[in-house]
């Protein structure tokens, strides 16, 4: 077996086979290990639905006709049938090798073999070594064959080893790219580029609403993850908002190199890419395996804010004699532009909502989530029920018709606090309708909805008192 020349080892075990044999030289081409030490370059673009995109740019020397690569240090939920190699020569075979070393699977591929039982003694200190053959393991439980006799063993029992004479054929620390080239002329930078599971961002918002209620401070916070198995040191990091669709495989390889080619952009402000926002982190960063990182993305100090109180209820063709008293909802808004102070596409997310005391303390007044908002549009946030304002609601009326239902309804709206406020009331249909009473005045919102804005004094209460004819169906 011929001696594999490593590039530059990092501790990665690769189980390298003799080298391939070239038909026109009938030379012996010893294979190759490729690991993270030759990296000319690293890109990494980031998906929210746990996928990752991955160009990775290797140092290779010539490399000779049926020559095999091994690339070590590579994702270890690499989806493999997306990888594409550029730059080094025509491709003959590829492979993943993901058969890793476990206890599990070397009991597995030794089955049947002839292994080492160790025993510690904790009396004597000492530690015996003896032979058995291994028959069989369920994960637990090993069946041994020793001395003529038949015995069961607790896998992870204290006190007792497993000693296995060499690892298995095949077997290796962590995944490999085993690659087979046609050759090349010369050195290169190869081009590796891969998805991956394992790799996820989300953002998390920070909006701190001032006393008034009417401007907010934005910071959006992106929030990156790693679970592939290994580290992504200095690299370039780009973040895709969107939800791409994984079950069209072809489309997205088809698609692969356009995207990191586009990725390539310096500048940090988000590019419209492919109907998706491709946001490029300024910095290179190191994202290791396990890690959560949270980088700055999206900032904005003065964003124009309204505050307002919302209740919908349904109005039914049947008898209800039921009185509910309810707590309207707490909603934020504001445009996404950049009259407004905004005007940039904001990925979807968390927010949560913060507003100073007299004293100036900022204390957290609820959360709420953020849709993918482009420019223009209106992004509303639900954080929580007005403890100041009540409505009591209760049907006065219902009647049958021959072809309609008559009901009547009386809303109660108190408003315990120091302020005047008003709150936007809706009544939600699902026969066909129209309105025959009201004490306020309303606007037909669409086929299914009436609206009424409706102002409470402070300290006060006022009314809501109407009437409507429900055709049957």
């Amino acid at each position: 077996m011929f001696k594999p020349l490593t590039l530059a080892p990092l501790g990665l075990i690769a189980t390298l086979g003799l080298a391939t044999v070239t038909a026109s030289t009938h030379i012996y081409a010893a294979p190759l290990a490729v690991d993270a030490e030759k990296q000319q370059d690293l890109s990494i673009t980031l998906y929210n639905q746990n996928l990752g995109l991955v160009r990775d740019v290797r140092a290779l020397p010539r490399i000779n006709p049926g020559q095999t690569l091994y690339i070590q240090d590579v994702s270890h939920q690499i989806m493999s049938q997306t990888l594409q190699v550029e730059n080094a020569g025509k491709i003959l075979e590829q492979n993943l090798n993901n058969n890793l070393i476990s206890v599990p699977a070397l009991l597995n591929a030794y089955s049947g073999k002839i292994i080492q039982l160790a025993r510690f003694n904790s009396v004597t200190g000492s530690e015996t070594i003896t032979e058995a053959r291994l028959l069989r393991s369920d994960g637990n439980q090993a069946l041994i064959e020793k001395d003529g006799h038949i015995e069961t063993l607790p896998v992870n029992q204290q006190g007792w080893r497993f000693i296995f004479p060499a690892l298995p054929e095949g077997m290796q620390a962590s995944p490999s790219l085993e690659i087979r080239s046609a050759g090349t002329s010369k050195a290169s930078d190869a081009v590796l580029t891969y998805l991956t599971q394992g790799l996820s961002w989300q953002m998390d918002y920070a909006l701190v609403l001032n006393s008034a209620g009417d401007q907010l401070e934005l910071d959006g916070l992106a929030t990156l993850n790693n679970h592939t198995g290994v580290d992504f040191r200095d690299a370039k990091v780009l973040l895709m908002a969107g939800q791409v669709n994984q079950t069209q495989a072809p489309m997205i390889r088809q698609k692969t190199m356009a995207l990191m080619a586009e990725s390539m952009a310096d500048n940090g402000a988000p590019q419209a890419f492919q109907d998706y926002q491709l946001y490029t982190l300024p910095q290179r960063a190191s994202l290791l395996n396990g890690q959560t990182k949270q980088v700055s993305l999206i900032s904005a100090d003065k964003v124009s804010a309204t505050k307002s109180y919302h209740y919908q209820f349904q109005v039914s063709p049947s008898m209800d004699r039921q009185t509910y008293a309810q707590k309207p909802e707490i909603q934020i808004s504001f445009s996404n532009t950049k009259k407004e102070g905004l005007g940039f596409p904001l990925p979807a997310g968390t927010a949560r909502v913060f507003s100073p005391d007299n004293d100036g303390i900022r204390h957290f007044i609820g959360s709420a989530s953020i849709r993918n908002s482009s420019q223009g549009q209106d992004v509303n946030l639900p954080i929580g029920k007005a403890f100041d304002l009540t409505i009591k609601q209760q049907q006065t009326l219902f009647e049958k018709t021959y072809d309609s239902f008559l009901t009547g309804y009386q809303l109660e709206l108190s408003n315990s606090s120091d302020q005047a406020k008003q709150i936007e009331i809706t009544a939600n249909f699902h026969n066909n309708w129209k309105v025959t009473d009201s004490n306020q005045p309303y606007n037909r919102v669409n086929a299914s909805q009436l609206r009424w804005q409706i102002d409470v004094p402070a300290d006060g209460q006022t009314s809501l008192i109407f009437k409507t004819e429900l055709k049957k169906p």
